[in-house]
């Protein structure tokens, strides 16, 4: 009789997050190269646009998270913290200081309202899995 061993792993909540969320920037940054400087615009509003700043940014933030999911608990804990932290303050200059937020990002004028919706997205979640997952459900 063969016996099979069964490799089980799980991950908690940081390294999900970095899972999912380095995925989700490799593939907006992939789609924002694949559209090009015209954007992707619904009803007149811009959901995605190549801006070479803002697409580094993404391919940065897509890579380090993916990367820290490969790298193990502490890293990934380590990434989420640091994108939350700099998403919440890129939140704040996009939500505050639109034209020059949208000037250090590439874009001609202010930046995207969506872009700002996301950031804000970004950072409260990365911030609950870097800092709060462990306390509110007993995972890293």
């Amino acid at each position: 009789m063969a016996t099979t061993a069964r490799v089980s792993s799980t991950y908690g909540i940081v390294q999900m997050y970095a899972l999912v969320f380095g995925i989700a920037y490799l593939g907006v940054a992939a789609l924002e190269v694949a559209f090009g400087s015209n954007g992707l615009q619904l009803g007149g509003v811009t959901i995605l646009q190549a801006q070479l700043v803002q697409n580094l940014i993404h391919w940065i933030v897509g890579l380090a998270a993916l990367g820290s999911f490969f790298a193990g608990e502490k890293m990934a804990k380590t990434v989420a913290r640091s994108v939350g932290v700099v998403f919440v303050l890129v939140a704040l200059l996009g939500l505050f200081v639109e034209p020059l937020t949208g000037q250090l990002l590439g874009f001609p004028g202010a930046l995207p309202a969506s872009y700002n919706i996301v950031h804000i997205l970004t950072a409260a979640a990365a911030l609950f899995a870097g800092f709060a997952a462990q306390r509110a459900y007993g995972q890293g």
